[in-house]
């Protein structure tokens, strides 16, 4: 591994990567280009006499802006030239490290990521008693754990948000991943978590409302009630039942405070419906 000065008409930047480059953040670090100089290397492999770009596509777009002719890269040693799967590997922990992913593309990266490492480690893919169809057997489950705490590792991000990153991304279907891209409901996990649970029949449907040109439903909420029960939930439907759902949960002194404000309103219930008759 060398670090040089190469010309940026040498450097080919392939076709596949994983995420394109964005104009707002590319003239950003040119700003900073401008002011600080380059204060990281691009990394690219040596093919011939000319460079393939492995990290830094922005950093690269940065030094075009700024009309510049070279650019500082690390040139990576052969044998990492030579493996497909690795370059892929340090792309995307370069891009999970350094951007602002949105909720869509920090799965599709992880997944990417767990893809990737069986790849390069095959004996962890298969193997060991089965399991069901959530969970494999107790190889994989394994295998998942060995790529979780190594991605954990390498991203910064804990176990948890690993996992329910790649279940979730493989929840949603080819096609609604491929409509979710740059639109706001790519954006929020929630909601990529919601329509992960709907069959991916259902998922069309929940897109076509949320796309329409008058949309009937403006959250992926209102959607899923739209299509499974023919009406959206109202705003006091969805209180009502968040505060049955939570309720149950707060320790008793909380709850006593809330059924303590509203004595009054309860007592009147609880004589209208002859609570203590009785007893």
């Amino acid at each position: 591994m060398t670090d040089k000065k190469i010309e940026l008409r040498l450097i080919d930047v392939l076709d596949g990567r994983s995420r394109d480059v964005d104009p707002d953040w590319a003239e950003f670090i040119s700003v900073s280009f401008k002011e600080h100089g380059q204060l990281t290397p691009i990394d690219v492999v040596q093919r011939d006499k000319r460079f393939e770009l492995v990290t830094g596509a922005h950093r690269l777009a940065a030094a075009k802006l700024c009309k510049w002719k070279e650019i500082d890269a690390r040139v990576l040693s052969p044998e990492l030239g030579e493996n497909p799967h690795e370059l892929r590997r340090r792309e995307i922990l370069e891009n999970l490290a350094r951007l602002d992913f949105n909720a869509l593309e920090r799965c599709e990266a992880l997944f990417d990521l767990k893809r990737i490492y069986e790849t390069l480690h095959p004996d962890t893919k298969h193997g060991g008693k089965r399991g069901n169809q959530h969970i494999g057997g107790q190889k994989r489950q394994v295998a998942i754990f060995s790529f979780c705490q190594n991605a954990s590792e390498k991203t910064g991000l804990s176990d948890r948000s690993i996992r329910l990153a790649i279940t979730i991304y493989n929840a949603l279907s080819p096609a609604t991943r491929e409509r979710l891209k740059n639109t706001k409901f790519a954006e929020k996990q929630s909601d990529l978590k919601l329509l992960g649970e709907c069959k991916p029949d259902e998922q069309d449907k929940i897109l076509n409302i949320l796309f329409a040109e008058e949309p009937e439903a403006g959250t992926v909420g209102d959607a899923i009630a739209l299509v499974r029960t023919g009406k959206a939930e109202r705003p006091t439907e969805k209180i009502y039942k968040s505060i049955l759902d939570k309720l149950p949960r707060l320790p008793l002194t909380n709850r006593r405070e809330i059924y303590r404000s509203n004595k009054a309103e309860i007592m009147a219930l609880a004589d209208e419906e002859g609570w203590f008759n009785g007893r």
